[in-house]
């Protein structure tokens, strides 16, 4: 009996070694993986939580990651109708041998056309193409994407050119990267370029043949490595030069839950089986919690006027959320575990708007803060005046009330004449009877 029980256990110690991680109920989490990266991330996509790091915040050359932050800046400063001719330096000023798709001097293509070649094919010459049709050069380029990273909250990061090629004053963080990919991602435009795993370039001013493009990240395009492809991966960009190593910014969504992963400084093997980790980290161990929505009354406030020196209730005002929030927690967190801070006025003066701030909501665990939202004036119920205003008439029927009041008082008066009269003639018979009887 007891040698069956040893073989028992033996075999099952053996097992579980080789079956994949269970989350246990009782914790539903997994232990953070390690990570062979010198530097790494993991934030969720919508409220920007860190969910693990490892030296995020150390500065590290990025590579052709930099072009998420070219790709960002013509997305907004550019049409995708718009037409961008190559001059000589966007084409010669890169290195020999670097990522290119053969563009030549005057060539004309679309900034839709040029927008899937970095972001596909990472094509150092088109995105000096999109630099010097954004900002008129290079360098006035590399200069507003320094500024536009540090407006999105990147504090550690300068680029000098719209590619990545090396330069030691190019740099970033892991943080840095993943902030600027969620302002990409948010954009309904760029989520349809990361749709396209294949492009075709057509003939263009300079040339007949047709330039195929192919997604490079292999998480994303399933013809390219269907042993490395993820369903749940949506986003990212490659990135390497010898002195960067590998870098990866990859973003995912499986089922309401929004990953962006960012790997500074890996071998290749590295790269990939880090950022799976951390994806895999992410869904296991976190879920998504939905907060107030807008059409949830947090709070109804008073709204006060003041009139001849006197304060009165004028109505009303519900209050609600901004916008919809929803949030990333860990997997033994429950919903009645997060608790609230409200900031709100007593009261509302009269003269408040529907749709004014009038405060906000933070979101905790313990004394850890989950997220804050605004809170506005969703609708106000005005309650009727408490004084009486005399209104014009202004040839409107008058209610019968009113006539039968008027007939009331003509009947009265006529009546009170009758007797009046009636009076004055008995008097005046009896004077002519008193002076008949002299």
């Amino acid at each position: 009996m007891k040698r069956t029980l040893f073989l028992v256990l033996s075999l099952l110690t053996a097992l579980s070694g080789i079956l994949p991680i269970r989350v246990s109920a009782e914790s539903n989490t997994i232990n953070p993986p390690v990570i062979q990266a010198e530097s790494a991330i993991l934030i969720d996509a919508k409220s920007h939580t860190i969910l693990f790091e490892k030296n995020a915040n150390k500065k590290q050359y990025p590579a052709s990651i930099t072009k998420i932050m070219t790709a960002l800046l013509a997305i907004e400063n550019l049409s995708p109708t718009d037409l961008i001719t190559f001059s000589e330096e966007s084409i010669f000023s890169i290195e020999r041998g670097s990522s290119h798709i053969g563009m030549d001097v005057g060539e004309q293509i679309t900034v839709d056309q040029a927008l899937h070649a970095i972001l596909l094919m990472s094509a150092n010459e088109v995105a000096n193409g999109l630099a010097e049709a954004t900002s008129g050069s290079i360098e006035n380029f590399a200069i507003k994407m320094t500024d536009r990273a540090k407006e999105l909250g990147a504090k550690n990061t300068h680029f000098v050119n719209p590619h990545g090629l090396h330069d030691v004053n190019h740099y970033t963080t892991a943080y840095d990267m993943a902030l600027i990919t969620s302002y990409i991602y948010d954009n309904s435009y760029f989520q349809e370029i990361m749709k396209d795993i294949t492009y075709q370039i057509p003939s263009t001013n300079k040339t007949t043949e047709i330039r195929y493009l192919s997604q490079q990240h292999p998480l994303m395009n399933k013809q390219r490595d269907s042993r490395m492809y993820r369903e749940d991966v949506i986003g990212g960009k490659t990135g390497y030069t010898d002195i960067a190593r590998h870098t990866l910014v990859t973003v995912a969504k499986h089922g309401d839950i929004e990953l962006i992963v960012v790997i500074l400084n890996a071998e290749r093997d590295a790269v990939y089986s880090d950022t799976n980790k951390l994806l895999d980290y992410g869904i296991n161990s976190y879920q998504t919690l939905n907060l107030h929505g807008p059409n949830t009354i947090i709070k109804t406030l008073p709204m006060y006027s003041v009139k001849s020196g006197q304060s009165y209730q004028a109505g009303n005002c519900a209050i609600s959320v901004e916008k919809p929030l929803s949030l990333l927690v860990r997997s033994d967190i429950k919903e009645r575990d997060i608790t609230t801070r409200i900031e709100l006025p007593e009261y509302m003066e009269l003269g408040a708007n529907k749709g004014a701030i009038v405060g906000d909501i933070t979101y905790l665990h313990g004394s850890q803060i989950l997220a804050k939202n605004n809170l506005l004036i969703k609708d106000i119920d005005f309650s009727p005046s408490p004084y009486a205003t005399i209104l014009p008439i202004q040839n409107k029927f008058v209610p019968s009330r009113i006539i039968y009041l008027l007939l009331l008082i003509v009947a009265l008066l006529i009546i009170l004449l009758f007797f009046i009269k009636r009076r004055h003639n008995k008097k005046r018979t009896k004077l002519k009877f008193n002076r008949h009887i002299r």
